[in-house]
């Protein structure tokens, strides 16, 4: 069963950074340099994509988080082949199967939580969803998570912009998915950089889907640090710390030379944006501690 999740105990949520801010090596002798700099700079989580399950040691990371006291979480999505929004039964199955393989990784390596795209392909779409889509991924999630919920995993929808999928692209309509799946381990995750691009309003975006809110991740305009960019991720933290949120902070950051090319293809990033992985960190943990100080949260 996965550890307890924890936090340092002086802010009232978590924090956690996503394991490509230093680099694309994910297994177990790969991430400790990751893991001994996360839990140095105050992190309680760092995330591991699972991308290609077949090469991670689920009982190595597990042993390896533990020895830096840090809780891994998870992110997955499925491929174009293992729609689970299909009309295809077979091309459903597939992905439903898929997922399920990430949950037994995710427990086995101690994660509490999988989040991510995993509603559907993490792709450029050429037309609208197609009829009946929606439907069937709802139903497909509701599968998926009644087996994460006897693995004591929460998963965690991410809404992403048009051109990575055609499926949930905001708040709302992430919302009215999750009452089509109708099952409590299954929240929000909602990403600054996605939102930037498609909420008319990010505050009122965030207001809406609190109750569900399992990841609030920080991703600046440019995915380079949080402080130097068009988004003023300060304000909008400060506002969910307003708001009472209680769950975990993430940190997204993307450089191409620290990803493989298939990683740093799918996600577009096709230039450095930061140097100094340290630095990057040390500045949005520093950005997190400050909004929830800010609102006499911080104990």
């Amino acid at each position: 069963m996965p550890r307890q999740e924890h936090g340092h105990g002086e802010l009232p949520v978590r924090t956690s950074i996503h394991a490509s801010v230093w680099g694309p090596h994910w297994d177990s002798a790969g991430i400790d340099a990751t893991l001994e700099a996360a839990a140095r700079l105050g992190y309680d989580h760092v995330v591991v994509p699972l991308r290609a399950t077949a090469d991670l040691d689920p009982a190595a990371l597990a042993g390896a988080f533990e020895r830096h006291g840090l809780v891994p979480l998870n992110t997955a999505g499925v491929p174009a082949h293992s729609d689970i929004g299909s009309s295809d039964h077979a091309t459903r199955l597939r992905g439903i199967q898929h997922l399920k393989t990430a949950l037994r990784v995710a427990r086995d390596m101690g994660s509490p939580q999988i989040n991510g795209v995993l509603y559907g392909p993490l792709t450029r779409a050429s037309q609208q969803a197609p009829e009946g889509a929606f439907e069937r991924a709802a139903d497909s999630i509701a599968m998926v998570a009644e087996d994460a919920g006897r693995m004591g995993l929460r998963l965690a929808l991410e809404v992403v912009n048009r051109y990575e999928t055609n499926l949930l692209n905001t708040a709302g309509r992430a919302l009215e998915f999750l009452e089509k799946v109708g099952l409590d381990n299954v929240g929000l995750h909602l990403d600054t950089f996605h939102m930037s691009i498609e909420e008319r309003n990010p505050e009122q975006a965030l207001r809406s889907g609190m109750s569900r809110l399992f990841y609030l991740e920080l991703d600046q305009s440019h995915r380079g640090a949080l402080q130097d960019g068009s988004l003023d991720l300060g304000a909008l933290t400060r506002y969910a710390a307003q708001l009472g949120y209680r769950g975990i902070v993430g940190v997204e950051a993307f450089s191409r030379s620290r990803m493989t090319a298939d990683h740093a293809d799918a996600l577009a990033i096709w230039r450095d944006v930061y140097d100094s992985p340290e630095a990057l960190a040390a500045g949005a943990i520093a950005l997190i501690r400050g909004a929830f100080a800010a609102t006499g949260d911080a104990r």
